[in-house]
């Protein structure tokens, strides 16, 4: 073979190379890897009909997202630098010590670095004793817990991140105010400090199936129900692919251990879910007394079979904000919130969906230093309802409730939402043509602030 037949091989070798990923991309696409939002194909107009500016810009998107043999180059560049760098590709995922994976989001949490406002932790508590309000007059009881971040149970298995700040976790911070708010908590926490085992996957963020047993039952010993699942008697399978490895390796075959009890659920579905990840799920146990409403988040897709087997029907969703009309739609008689400590936040950026309590009010509070500014809307998530949200500038207690009248009529709001102590309310239609009056407290004393 001469050297010019040898240049030009390469040369070709070189251009279908670089012209394969392309090319690919007639054929069928492999599934996006764990949570991954893949770009739409591009589109030369809006929906509206104007012309789509961003289209150049849209197409780059996609074939960056799309081009064939993505995924495999992604898992082979992320096991180069995991085994020779000690580094990890996928800027979602932290490297832990023996083979463990982390959630990066987590590291704050764990290491005091982002921790929310006092005023947010009021606001969640209250909000919180708000919602048990509410549940209570639909006649459910509310119980709430918090789901434990990996790294907060399993520090000794985290890469070198720095030691935590002296100062509490928002979580520790925050149980003291649901206790004086009044509102029922479940310390997951402790239940799972006190076992020598490993409850938590190693290649995922989330508990394994003894975890979300042992969860189920710290949980209905708390409403008083009897139906123990841990320790249990249980075989041990590779079968489980977690979310991290997946994050961090989307065509990498290895599997993590979990867990199959040999004690079989009773439940059914009323419904067969398409993934433990739907939006809601129902279920159907005659054997069990009670209904069930359950808001949660991922760390209910093991846990809500469990849940499932100890009520005669339950409801479980991961709507967000909480919509409470549910509670009347369930016909429950008992509301379980969980939500994962680093969404945390979350309880006091979204206020959930339900009527305003009405109050009392003696006198006409003075007019004090500290503005408010208000705005409506109909966002449509409770017919009947407005939404009314707005934020308060000024000198408001860290402790204070938020009030708006309306007319005669004083509702309470939710202190919590979006910008500088802010406050989310839904008030029936009929009263929106009445002026608005936003009172709060400040050192103390209740105050009336002017509206903007």
């Amino acid at each position: 073979m001469t050297e010019r037949t040898k240049a030009n091989l390469a040369a070709a070798a070189f251009f279908a190379a670089c012209l394969l990923p392309a090319v690919g991309m007639l054929l069928p696409e492999r599934t996006a890897a764990a949570n991954q939002a893949l770009a739409p194909p591009p589109s030369p107009t809006k929906p509206d009909g104007s012309w789509n500016l961003d289209f150049l810009q849209d197409t780059t998107d996609y074939i960056g997202d799309h081009f064939a043999l993505r995924q495999e180059l992604i898992t082979a560049q992320a096991a180069l630098e995991a085994g020779i760098f000690r580094s990890s590709a996928e800027d979602s995922v932290l490297l832990g010590r023996d083979g463990w994976l982390f959630y990066r989001e987590t590291l704050p949490g764990y290491l005091h670095t982002e921790a929310l406002t006092e005023r947010q932790l009021y606001g969640t508590a209250h909000t919180l004793a708000l919602v048990r309000e509410y549940a209570a007059g639909q006649g459910a009881e509310l119980l709430f817990t918090v789901a434990p971040n990996k790294c907060s149970l399993y520090p000794e298995q985290l890469p070198a991140v720095g030691t935590p700040l002296d100062s509490a976790g928002d979580i520790d911070r925050l149980r003291p105010l649901l206790e004086q708010e009044g509102v029922p908590y479940v310390d997951l926490f402790a239940a799972f400090r006190a076992q020598p085992d490993v409850l938590y996957h190693r290649l995922d963020s989330h508990w394994n199936a003894r975890g979300a047993a042992l969860a189920h039952d710290t949980l209905t010993a708390a409403l008083g129900r009897d139906n123990p699942f841990f320790p249990g008697s249980y075989q041990v399978t590779r079968s489980h692919r977690g979310d991290l490895y997946e994050m961090l390796y989307p065509t990498g075959t290895e599997l993590d251990e979990n867990i199959v009890f040999d004690r079989p659920f009773t439940f059914t579905h009323v419904k067969e879910p398409r993934s433990p990840e739907d939006q809601r799920i129902e279920t159907a146990n005659p054997a069990r007394p009670g209904t069930l409403l359950m808001f949660r988040d991922s760390f209910g897709n093991s846990l809500y079979p469990f849940m499932a087997d100890s009520f005669g029907h339950a409801v479980f969703s991961r709507a967000m904000p909480y919509q409470l009309s549910m509670l009347d739609e369930a016909g429950a008689d008992t509301l379980l919130i969980e939500i994962v400590e680093r969404n945390l936040d979350w309880l006091a950026t979204r206020a959930p969906v339900f009527p305003a309590p009405e109050r009392g009010l003696n006198g006409e509070p003075p007019l004090g230093d500290a503005r408010a500014r208000l705005a409506v809307s109909d966002d449509g998530t409770l017919p009947g309802y407005c939404r009314m949200e707005g934020t308060l500038a000024g000198a408001v207690d860290d402790s204070s409730p938020i009030y708006v009248q309306l007319g005669g009529s004083l509702y309470e709001a939710c202190p919590v939402g979006s910008g500088e102590c802010p406050f989310t309310l839904y008030v029936p239609e009929a009263f929106l043509a009445e002026a608005a009056q936003v009172l709060y407290l400040s050192n103390g004393t209740l105050y009336l602030a002017a509206v903007s």
